[in-house]
């Protein structure tokens, strides 16, 4: 599948602000299933941009706006190209070879252990959440692609999609109490319930093409799912709000920790204004 992204955000302020410093995670990954053929990226007012990497291969293009303002949009256009027909096209281990693989990879690829060993208020340990839930567990006796299977339905039947629940900087535990949340709330607790089985597990901040997410309507806006490391294939992507595993209508953008690693937009700036509420258009077509 190629498609066209375009991705507009609008930050206004009361009163001026300046001084203003933007990163953006909006560079769709390059990965062995998706190329990056197009990207267009700039603001108003016009800045310069600046590029790297991050610790995470994560691309962030980075601006400052010095002079007083109260307006600032960024404007992203880009073409990406993806290719994850079936994600069940690869060839299992046997569930008792897994383990063995897993540490593998751990000793010839250290930088995992952020994915196994990383706990915060968005992925934290599962004894700091309700303890009436009864968490799923990963048994000896089945595969690591079952079990988390078996989590994300799990998760479907406890935790209700519902948008106002939560929002962008809520620890777990809210959406827990609620028994509600969005993407990013079913993301996290994802990777919580996999990495107490010591397992790896990664955030994913992406878009969802329209064919999922019309049928589920979900609103237009930058989606979350999460990566765990399949023995045998690798990082596996697990929509858990969607309860499916994603394939070519899922397109990457950024991976960290949890959603604090993976922020689309972050920045800071001068003056005593508060920011209204930021305003996003987003179109993701097929090509």
């Amino acid at each position: 599948m190629r498609y066209l992204i375009e991705h507009e955000t609008t930050l206004e302020y009361q009163e001026p602000v300046f001084e203003h410093q933007i990163e953006l995670r909006l560079t769709p990954r390059e990965t062995h299933f998706q190329k990056l053929n197009m990207i267009e990226i700039s603001s108003e007012p016009v800045a310069e941009l600046r590029g790297h990497f991050d610790y995470f291969g994560n691309k962030v293009d980075a601006f400052e706006v010095i002079p007083p303002h109260r307006r600032i949009v960024t404007r992203v256009r880009a073409e990406v190209e993806n290719i994850l027909e079936n994600p069940f096209s690869f060839q299992p281990l046997p569930y008792t070879e897994e383990r063995d693989w897993i540490r593998k990879e751990l000793r010839e690829r250290p930088e995992i252990f952020d994915f196994v060993l990383s706990r915060s208020s968005s992925t934290p340990c599962l004894g700091e959440l309700d303890q009436a839930l009864d968490f799923p567990r990963h048994q000896a006796n089945r595969s690591i692609l079952e079990s988390v299977q078996e989590a994300m339905r799990w998760i479907g039947e406890t935790v209700e999609y519902r948008s106002g629940v939560t929002c962008v900087h809520s620890s777990l535990d809210m959406a827990i109490n609620a028994r509600a949340g969005v993407c990013q709330d079913f993301a996290h607790l994802l990777i919580a319930i996999v990495r107490s089985w010591k397992i790896p597990a990664r955030y994913v901040m992406g878009y969802l093409a329209p064919q999922y997410g019309a049928a589920e309507n979900l609103p237009e806006a930058t989606h979350a799912w999460a990566e765990v490391l399949i023995p045998g294939n690798g990082w596996t992507g697990f929509d858990a709000t969607q309860q499916i595993l994603t394939n070519e209508y899922f397109i990457p953008v950024a991976i960290g920790r949890d959603s604090h690693d993976a922020a689309p937009q972050r920045g800071s700036y001068k003056g005593d204004a508060q920011g209204k509420e930021p305003e996003v258009r987003l179109s993701v077509s097929q090509q």
